[in-house]
């Protein structure tokens, strides 16, 4: 799929309507809601098109809270990662100690990053494998 990148646009003049010869300003619709049309909203929406997935054997026992390195880079606290471990979906946790999840993203909210790390009530053994769904492109030079 290619994308195409939206550029925002910038008044040129005000709406009008011209009656008999004589232009007459008018009033423009106002909208509200809480995803304006944008070229960064365009943008974002487009990318999120974009669907990859990987594969990651595990070929060592993991201790509890240990970080994993990924096949594949992503963008931290921005829902762009589904992980499963042997095909059932873990869930991303608010904690380190698994309160409401299985797994911790490493790094800050915005930056890129190829490391997740499990919380510490649980562990991964050699053989298990991990599935990942990226939505969007990142690497690291981003």
């Amino acid at each position: 799929m290619k994308i195409l990148e939206f550029e925002d646009g910038q008044l040129v003049s005000k709406g009008y309507i011209e009656i008999e010869g004589k232009k007459h300003e008018i009033t423009e619709a106002v909208y509200s809601g809480n995803t304006p049309l944008s070229a960064f909203n365009l943008n974002k929406a487009q990318k999120n098109l974009l669907t990859s997935t990987y594969y990651l054997k595990i070929n060592a026992d993991t201790t509890a809270g240990q970080e994993i390195t990924l096949p594949c880079y992503y963008k931290v606290g921005e829902e762009v990662l589904d992980v499963y471990l042997n095909g059932e979906r873990l869930l991303k946790s608010s904690d380190d100690t698994g309160t409401d999840g299985h797994y911790r993203e490493v790094g800050d909210t915005g930056s890129i990053s190829n490391k997740i790390k499990t919380t510490t009530d649980w562990n991964l053994e050699k053989g298990d494998v991990l599935d990942l769904v990226v939505r969007g492109e990142y690497n690291d030079t981003v």
